[in-house]
């Protein structure tokens, strides 16, 4: 089974449009993908800078009917050849819950996933090159360990918030090439709750391409998972058509090399189990 759950196209801030992917992850080989186009609500007060500068790249509300019209298209165009899945990678804020729920659900289809990310600490933005700076005076002042235990926190509220179905590059955070000292509460917090809820951690190569160059999660956190037996599910973090089966391979030994033998699925919201 090969899977691909994390691709931005064009509707946020990718540079293919979903077409061009659904054709090229069938020339590759893939049997199911999942359209994860940012949807980004800031709560009101806050990051007003940081959503002037980042509103390009989000998935605007106003174009919103259009995506799910269009994925839902190619669903039935493709749907001899792939499995097409429509999904969100939803950026958490915890005064923004109220709002986000609202507007999923003044909608009368049913989204296949949801990611739950956390993009944003202390009103910094984690992975923006043009805020790196900002995480390196918090390291400095904080020390590393402080500010993985912030972005942790967050990640766990996301996931009781029960709004998502797959943890979105658990620790991204690690981003520009830091690492935790400690932090194993945390991550086993997150992860029994991502068991609670039924969800699955995203596996992915996102970070192969990023100054860490290591794919998220790390390895004591999926050792963790296995442990805890939390389910885990692939994606390549794709922005462009070169970047549907990065570093796909190198997933799936990972993912293997843990013992697992199954990776999740979703459709409607179901979690589903398939052969690696």
């Amino acid at each position: 089974m090969k899977v691909n759950y994390h691709i931005h196209t064009t509707f946020s801030d990718g540079t293919t449009t979903p077409q061009e992917y659904v054709e090229k992850a069938i020339e590759r080989g893939f049997n199911e993908i999942a359209f994860t186009d940012h949807l980004t609500i800031f709560p009101e007060s806050k990051n007003q800078e940081v959503s002037l500068t980042t509103s390009k790249h989000i998935l605007n509300l106003t174009r919103l009917e259009e995506y799910v019209s269009l994925i839902k298209q190619l669903e039935v165009k493709y749907n001899d050849k792939i499995s097409v899945r429509l999904g969100l990678e939803v950026d958490y804020f915890p005064e923004s819950e109220k709002l986000i729920e609202e507007i999923l659900s003044s909608y009368s289809y049913d989204f296949d996933l949801l990611i739950g990310s956390v993009h944003f600490v202390k009103g910094i933005c984690i992975d923006c090159s043009s805020q790196k700076f900002k995480v390196e005076e918090e390291v400095k002042k904080n020390g590393f360990d402080k500010f993985y235990s912030a972005y942790m926190s967050l990640v766990r509220k996301a996931v009781e918030t029960g709004l998502f179905n797959i943890v979105g590059h658990m620790d991204i955070v690690r981003i520009w090439g830091y690492t935790p000292t400690n932090g194993a509460v945390e991550e086993t917090k997150v992860l029994t709750s991502v068991k609670k809820q039924s969800m699955a951690v995203e596996v992915s190569s996102r970070g192969l391409r990023q100054p860490i160059r290591s794919l998220y999660p790390s390895a004591r956190i999926m050792q963790e998972c296995k442990r805890l037996e939390v389910p885990v599910t692939i994606g390549t973090d794709a922005h462009s058509l070169e970047e549907i089966d990065y570093g796909y391979d190198v997933i799936v030994n990972y993912i293997k090399n843990f013992g697992y033998t199954k990776i999740a699925t979703f459709s409607k919201g179901r979690l589903n189990f398939q052969l690696l």
